[in-house]
């Protein structure tokens, strides 16, 4: 049944886009999300031109008030054909397509708010191109979050810095996880920072759960010496109360638990941090 439904997204496409072909127009799936009040959107773009190729993927979770025109009714019909909206602060995607048995495709067009480059004026920003609310309408933007930076004093970013925030995949439930740990990154500089060092969310809640208080650079000093959260657990259960500095002493210096267990197996089971680290330098 699937496949049935892709190939009718095929035929849409086909038949839609031509009208679009100036426009930002794609496709999209709908399935049912493990969160209460939610469903799982993807929304594709693939565009090829002189330059090269241009392309945005994304699947998330997202509340069901977010779309208008469908239900979740529609989702398990038997072949029901809709219309309906995708609505974010930057525009809309006007989605059609079919549903069938908790799965729906189709195609979409993007339609940019008439009135978000007034809401950015009044914050103090300029306005966006058509390619600029694109882009933050695809990453989730919400002025909501916007609102809640710039009262905690962060430094009031340009369009297009905001636009590099969408294309590093700063997106908006990112920043709100960040701030639930209380880390407030000050710039859309330190937020693409965070982002492009591979500091996740859920890397960040495992540090600061294991580290309260640490800041944004140790986050960053942790990913790039390779510390991750499986490293992390490794000395939690091998009975170590270690550091943020002496992990990363640690993997800089190659211990791991497998070293520790061959250590162990020869009766060195009570060695401390720079004992491993010695002993791992001396190539024991």
């Amino acid at each position: 049944m699937k496949l049935t439904i892709f190939a009718l997204c095929g035929l849409l496409l086909g038949s839609l886009i031509p009208a679009f072909a100036e426009d930002y127009s794609g496709t999209w799936t709908l399935e049912h999300s493990s969160d209460p009040g939610s469903v799982q959107l993807g929304l594709r773009y693939q565009k090829t031109t002189a330059g090269g190729n241009q392309e945005w993927d994304e699947s998330r979770s997202v509340a069901w008030s977010d779309l208008r025109g469908v239900t979740s009714a529609d989702l398990d019909s038997n072949g029901a054909h809709k219309s309906f909206s995708v609505v974010r602060d930057a525009g809309s995607f006007q989605a059609e397509g079919s549903f069938s048995r908790g799965h729906g495709a189709g195609v979409w067009r993007f339609a940019p708010s008439s009135s978000f480059n007034d809401q950015l004026r009044r914050r103090g920003i300029g306005a966006a191109n058509f390619e600029q609310q694109f882009a933050l309408a695809m990453s989730g933007f919400q002025l909501g979050t916007l609102d809640q930076l710039l009262a905690s004093g962060f430094q009031r970013p340009s369009v297009g810095d905001l636009v590099a925030m969408a294309n590093h995949g700063v997106s908006d439930r990112y920043i709100q996880e960040l701030r639930g740990l209380g880390l407030h990154p000050n710039s859309a500089q330190a937020l693409i920072r965070l982002r492009d060092h591979g500091v996740g969310g859920s890397f960040a809640a495992a540090v600061m759960k294991a580290f309260p208080g640490t800041t944004v650079d140790e986050l960053v000093k942790l990913r790039d010496h390779g510390v991750g959260t499986a490293y992390m657990q490794t000395f939690a259960n091998l009975g170590y109360r270690v550091t943020a500095d002496d992990l990363i002493r640690l993997r800089d210096h190659g211990v791991s638990a497998t070293f520790i267990e061959r250590l162990r197996s020869h009766g060195y089971t009570k060695l401390s941090i720079d004992d491993l680290i010695r002993l791992r330098d001396s190539g024991f």
